[in-house]
């Protein structure tokens, strides 16, 4: 081996150059390089359909398409702030299709089984599932056009299938396509929970600091000496922040599987984000309402616990002295927003689900020609 051959300042490959390898060594992490070696995986791909003898005007605009989906999807990963993810799984997800389209048959057998092998374990909607695949995961679409791409017998068969001609052969490409159309919609449909997920636990910990701040900018000596015999309103909105805070914890340790809907996905920061701290809010200034008129609750001091007006209460917590007063109303406040999602969350979830049905355009379906719909049963009155 000559000397030059291992000198250290010898330019890169060609292929190094490119988007991923470049922003990898910056220190963006393995994800880059992950995602920058799926796109040179479709690349080499197109570069292999691109020799094909066989190609018609319809192929080469196809392959035109393809090229410039990647040439997009590395803008969208090289970009110096803030990756389009979305919009470059979009892209390759739509090169993935369209190559099916032009892809030689011997590169197309593997794909096909893959496809089949993918949809049976993403897809788990039954319907769909017994549309693609059949009744017996068999005699649908999807599997007869596998086994006649891939030439292998089917259940009950003694030999392989023929050799399907031309018109065959753009049916079963287009089912492919169609097939791996739905199981990238169900990845993108996952992937996009898990991305509202960690985003609404991100943003929840940003706002639950500013709340702890606020908290303790309010927070004062004073206060816990004449709390709560005087309701000033620092006091009052400790209280709420409380509450607040509470709602903020629940955004931080649920995780909801959100509707994905165009459109829709700013509601579902502006209710986790703003409508469930102020209901949280609202509650623990109800507990504290109630607290004070001695209805439900009373939280008292050994030395006023003795006293008539507490009696009435049906839960009476007697503590050591104001100061406890005060924290056990904080703590009381914090469940009380924690819950209050909970109590009443059936009926934010019936507003969620008609404003996403008006932002998806939902309609009802059409009940075919000269039908009259069901009658609802009707009780018997005795």
């Amino acid at each position: 081996m000559a000397a030059a051959d291992t000198h250290p300042d010898s330019p890169l490959p060609e292929l190094l150059k490119r988007v991923g390898f470049q922003r990898r060594r910056r220190g963006f992490g393995s994800a880059t390089q992950l995602l920058w070696n799926r796109v040179e995986s479709d690349a080499s791909l197109l570069a292999l359909c691109r020799i094909r003898t066989d190609l018609t005007a319809e192929d080469t605009a196809i392959l035109e398409q393809c090229q410039e989906k990647l040439e997009a999807a590395r803008w969208c990963l090289d970009k110096p702030m803030g990756r389009w993810s979305f919009s470059f799984w979009e892209l390759i997800h739509e090169v993935d299709g369209l190559l099916l389209l032009v892809m030689p048959p011997h590169l197309l057998a593997p794909r096909a089984l893959e496809i089949q092998q993918q949809f049976e374990r993403r897809v788990t909607d039954g319907a769909r599932a017994q549309l693609w695949l059949g009744a017996d995961k068999a005699s649908g679409p999807l599997p007869r056009c596998v086994r006649g791409l891939a030439r292998v017998d089917g259940p009950g068969s003694a030999a392989a299938p023929p050799p399907l001609d031309a018109e065959q052969g753009r049916y079963c490409r287009s089912v492919l396509r169609g097939a791996l159309d739905t199981v990238n919609q169900q990845v993108d449909k996952t992937f996009w929970q898990l991305s509202i997920n960690v985003s609404l636990q991100v943003f929840s910990t940003l706002l639950l600091l500013a709340v702890f701040v606020a908290s303790f900018l309010l927070l004062s000596r004073e206060l816990l000496q004449t709390w709560p015999r005087d309701l000033v309103p620092r006091g009052l909105l400790l209280i709420a922040f409380a509450g607040a805070s509470g709602a903020i914890l629940s955004n931080m340790l649920s995780k909801e599987r959100f509707v994905v809907a165009t459109g829709a996905t700013g509601r579902f920061f502006a209710y986790h984000l703003m409508v469930k701290p102020i209901i949280g809010a609202f509650a623990a200034l109800m507990l504290l309402f109630l607290e004070q008129s001695r209805m439900l609750l009373s939280v008292d001091t050994r030395a006023g616990a003795t006293r008539v007006d507490a009696s009435s209460a049906v839960l009476h917590i007697v503590v050591s002295d104001d100061q406890a007063v005060f924290f056990t109303l904080v703590a009381l406040a914090v469940v009380a927003g924690w819950s209050a999602d909970k109590l009443l969350g059936s009926i934010m979830d019936k507003v969620l689900s008609r404003l996403l049905g008006q932002s998806e355009k939902v309609l009802p379906p059409s009940s075919p020609s000269g039908a009259t719909p069901p009658r609802a049963p009707t009780s018997a009155t005795r």
